[in-house]
C-alpha cells in the first residue's frame, strides 16, 4: 500500500512515521518536506541511519502541493498545519487554504485523515462539563478559527471524498517542543500558575493519538458514509493545570513552591509580548492571540463518539506522558537532570 504523510518532521507526523516504518505496512511512504537535512537528521537521532527505501521525498510545502502526479495512493495522513502566527491570515493560508489545495490535487485515495485541533471547538461554555461534536463550535483564537474554517470548507467541497478530521485537546509526548518550557519552570524553587480557579483540561498522549489515526486507516468504516466527518480524539481522564504542573515536577524528582498568578499580570505579560516581534516569537503561547487560551477554565472534551466509532481508548496516562517526553529531552541533551 502507499501512503502520502505531510508534517512528517514535526510533532505528530515524526511519532507516526516511526511508528508507521516500524510497522513496515506501507511499501511507498510519500514526504512532501521543506528540508531533507532536516528529515534525515531526525531519523539518525532515532537510529536510523540510512534512508529507508520505502520513504519517497517531495520537494514542496503548503500552501503550494500539488499532487496531481501521484497516482494509486490509498491512504493520507494531512498532519502538517501552522500553530503559531501573527494575523489569521497567517493561520488560514496553511491551515485552510494548504489543505484544501491537497484535497483538490489528490486523485482518490481510500482513506484522508486529518488532524484538526481542540481549538477549532473552543472552550466549554458555562456550566458546561465538556463538550462533544454535537455542540456549537466557538473558536476563540485564530488558530482555532483557521481550523474549523478548514473543517467547514472540507465538508462543503468534498462531501463525497473518504475523510475524517479528527481534533485532539492537549497533545503530550516525546519529540514534543511545545512542554520544553514546563519542564525547566518545574526543576525551579517557584512553579507559576496562572489565575487563582482551578481549570480543567482533555489531554491526548502523542502515542495514543498515532494509534487512534492507524485505527481509522485500518477500520472497515466507509468515511465518506459518517454522519459527521469531525471527532474529538482524547484521554478519558480530565487533568488539571496543578496536577499538569505538580506531575512535571514529580517526574523530574523535583519539589518547588506553586504560585497562583492573577490573570489580569498575564494579560499585561502577552500585551507587552504581542508587541514585540522577537519575543512573541521566542514566547508564542504567550502572543495576544494565543494567550486567550489560557482565560477560560475548562477545555474538556468527550472521546466517546470516537471510541463507540472506531473501537479506541487512551490507554497512556499523564505521568507516563510526561515521563516519556522528559527521557526523550535528556536523551537529546536539552535538559539535565
Amino acid at each position: 500500500m502507499r501512503l502520502l504523510l505531510t508534517g512528517s518532521t514535526g510533532f505528530v507526523g515524526r511519532n507516526l512515521l516511526l511508528e508507521i516504518l516500524k510497522r513496515k505496512s506501507y511499501e511507498t511512504i510519500y514526504l512532501p518536506i521543506r528540508s531533507e537535512k532536516k528529515l534525515k537528521e531526525q531519523l539518525k537521532g532515532e537510529g536510523i541511519v540510512e534512508l529507508p527505501r520505502e520513504l519517497h521525498l517531495l520537494s514542496m510545502e503548503a500552501p503550494d502541493w500539488d499532487f496531481s502526479s501521484l497516482s494509486g495512493v490509498e491512504h493520507v495522513v494531512h498532519s502538517a498545519g501552522v500553530l503559531f502566527g501573527n494575523s489569521l491570515q497567517d493561520y488560514s493560508k496553511t491551515n485552510t487554504e494548504g489543505t484544501l489545495r491537497l484535497m483538490h490535487t489528490l486523485s482518490a485515495p481510500e482513506k484522508v485523515v486529518i488532524l484538526s485541533s481542540q481549538a477549532a471547538s473552543g472552550p466549554c461554555g458555562s456550566g458546561q462539563d465538556c463538550k462533544t461534536e454535537n455542540d456549537e463550535d466557538r473558536p476563540i483564537t485564530w488558530y482555532g478559527t483557521s481550523k474549523l474554517e478548514m473543517e467547514s470548507k472540507l465538508a462543503s467541497e468534498f462531501p463525497q471524498k473518504n475523510f475524517i478530521c479528527l481534533r485532539p485537546p492537549m497533545i503530550l509526548g516525546p519529540r514534543d517542543s511545545a512542554t520544553l518550557p514546563l519542564f525547566k519552570m518545574a526543576r525551579a524553587l517557584v512553579q507559576f500558575k496562572p489565575g487563582f480557579n482551578q481549570k480543567q483540561y482533555s489531554f491526548v498522549a502523542v502515542q495514543d493519538l498515532v494509534q487512534a489515526i492507524l485505527k481509522v486507516l485500518s477500520h472497515s468504516t466507509e468515511l465518506q458514509k459518517l454522519k459527521q466527518r469531525k471527532f474529538f480524539v482524547a484521554s478519558e481522564k480530565v487533568i488539571t493545570d496543578t496536577e499538569l504542573i505538580q506531575t512535571a515536577t514529580e517526574v523530574m524528582r523535583k519539589k518547588g513552591r506553586l504560585v497562583k498568578i492573577p490573570q489580569p499580570v498575564i494579560w499585561g505579560i502577552s500585551q507587552v509580548i504581542g508587541s514585540i516581534p522577537a519575543l512573541s516569537k521566542a514566547v508564542p503561547n504567550l502572543s495576544k492571540d494565543r494567550s486567550k487560551e489560557i482565560w477560560p477554565d475548562r477545555w474538556v472534551v468527550s472521546p466517546k463518539q470516537f471510541e463507540d466509532q472506531f473501537g479506541w481508548k487512551a490507554t497512556i496516562d499523564l505521568k507516563t506522558s510526561l515521563k516519556a517526553t522528559l527521557d526523550w529531552y535528556v536523551k537529546e541533551g536539552q535538559l539535565s537532570l
